[in-house]
């Protein structure tokens, strides 16, 4: 990070969920966790399905606040066509408010919702901010020989049209300086390895990709309380992601990180223990585990992080 080019502290990051693989539309917050009234909606929207739905993907508004200047960025947008666009209606947000979008990585279920919300934006391009193999075709090669089609759907002229392709690997700064995209993931740990069933094509040939070096996050320095890391599947680790972060800013306090953590599955089970080992030691405040963490890792983190943990959920607000 450049010095002269530096993330600003902000003085209030709200960041809303607006698709993630849970939901539960009675649960409780605080001053700090904020839950969707379902006293004040019908449990079931005009088109059938409930007033908020979940699905196997992610999706998270980002609104920060510096003295008078405010912005809000979509970091990905969800595993089916409208998914995300049902529970923005629920949650009263108007995609035109939404100064750039973010892309994590190039998987299904980060960016299947990005052309009908595309589709949404008004007349004034906005900014899209991806990795360049964000759009590669992928997939998955199973043990048992199978084959999983996790590419990002391709967008129509019309559609690339109404947004301005930010394509680097770099870190990017957003919104006068207030968000900052970390692009390519430095490794560092020696327990975060990838996933080593996933497939990349390029040049028309398929190789095995277990890296998945599109994968990025974006971080937010709360002033007086420290960073905020928000990712999307995190294919980087965990850990690799948090130390980036803290590398990249120059700050070492964590303040809250949330988001997909990736350690579900029998790949990945096993290095829970040693990923809350590093946790532990990094000592975030706030941990809010969602979308590919799984239910293992969630569970154990909760346990050896009580006072840390928050129970993720779709339509949640955290205000920092």
């Amino acid at each position: 990070m450049k010095k002269d080019n530096p993330l600003l502290e902000v003085d209030e990051v709200k960041i809303t969920i607006i698709m993630d693989n849970t939901i539960d539309l009675f649960m409780t917050g605080n001053e700090i966790v904020h839950r969707f009234d379902s006293s004040k909606s019908p449990l079931s929207a005009d088109d059938g399905f409930s007033t908020l739905i979940a699905e196997h993907g992610f999706s998270a508004m980002i609104q920060v606040k510096r003295g008078n200047k405010q912005a809000t960025v979509l970091l990905d947008a969800g595993m089916s066509p409208s998914g995300i666009l049902h529970n923005m209606s629920a949650l009263g947000i108007n995609p035109n408010d939404i100064q750039a979008i973010v892309i994590s990585h190039g998987h299904v279920d980060h960016t299947m919702g990005l052309p009908n919300l595309i589709e949404k934006l008004g007349p004034h391009q906005v900014p899209l901010i991806v990795h360049p193999d964000a759009f590669l075709d992928r997939k998955l090669i199973m043990p048992g020989g199978y084959e999983v089609n996790v590419s990002a759907p391709q967008l129509t002229a019309l559609q690339q049209e109404k947004i301005a392709f930010v394509k680097k690997a770099d870190p990017t700064l957003l919104v006068d300086n207030m968000m900052l995209v970390s692009g390519e993931i430095a490794r560092t740990t020696d327990f975060e390895t990838g996933f080593p069933v996933h497939y990349t094509k390029r040049n028309g040939q398929w190789e095995n990709d277990p890296l998945i070096m599109d994968d990025q996050s974006i971080i937010v320095n709360v002033r007086g309380k420290g960073l905020v890391v928000i990712t999307g599947c995190c294919h980087s680790g965990i850990i690799n992601t948090i130390r980036y972060a803290q590398t990249l800013t120059n700050y070492q306090q964590v303040y809250a990180v949330l988001g997909g953590f990736h350690l579900t599955g029998g790949i990945f089970e096993k290095i829970i223990p040693v990923t809350i080992d590093e946790l532990q030691k990094i000592r975030p405040t706030y941990l809010m585990p969602g979308h590919c963490t799984g239910w293992s890792a969630i569970h154990q983190i909760a346990q050896a992080m009580p006072k840390a943990f928050i129970p993720n959920n779709v339509g949640t607000t955290l205000v920092f």
